[in-house]
């Protein structure tokens, strides 16, 4: 049996069981801020905000924004973040 919209009946307004966006460690290459340079693997999207100051103590200078510009690095690909705040 199914509804007017096509759907097994009992699905409709049922909640979803599964993650829409799957995702997978992102390598990321710092640039500019106190960590230009580093590196930071993690779970996070394009357009996403990051702290990637490790162990340090925590602080807006750690905070990084993936963009979507992609690089090599060490023979495989890295996703290039920004600092959040450009140092004055």
């Amino acid at each position: 049996m199914t509804t007017n919209s096509d759907q097994p009946a009992g699905t409709r307004n049922a909640y979803r069981t599964t993650a829409r966006v799957q995702m997978d460690d992102r390598l990321l290459l710092l640039r500019g801020g106190i960590y230009d340079g580093a590196t930071w693997t993690g779970v996070v999207g394009v357009g996403e905000r990051v702290f990637c100051g490790g162990d340090d103590r925590w602080s807006m200078a750690g905070m990084y924004v993936v963009t979507d510009a992609v690089e090599d690095h060490e023979g495989g690909r890295a996703s290039i973040a920004v600092p959040l705040v450009a140092a004055r």
